[in-house]
């Protein structure tokens, strides 16, 4: 069995997972697999309210710099998921 085929999963951030070298049937069971996994969401409504911490964005970017050894600086940015809401953006009401 040839294992030239490939799989390639979009995140809920945005980013771009690629696996690769794969046979058809593992190559066909990531992509469905991944397909059934939907993130939770949770809706501001009666019982929950926006995070103050993250806004109701679930998070925020994060800058981060990394030296080469040849002495440039790389800055990327990172997601960083807010823990009060884990992610979600709404926090349970408070009474």
């Amino acid at each position: 069995m040839t294992r030239d085929h490939f799989a390639a999963i979009t995140t809920p951030r945005g980013s771009v997972v690629t696996l690769t070298g794969l046979t058809p049937d593992e190559a066909a069971a990531v992509a469905s697999q991944a397909a059934s996994d939907r993130p939770a969401v949770r809706a501001e409504g009666e019982g929950t309210t926006k995070c103050d911490n993250c806004g109701g964005k679930g998070g925020w970017l994060e800058k981060v710099e990394t030296k080469t050894p040849s002495g440039s600086t790389v800055v990327t940015e990172r997601w960083v998921q807010c823990r009060p809401c884990k992610g979600m953006g709404t926090v349970p009401a408070r009474s």
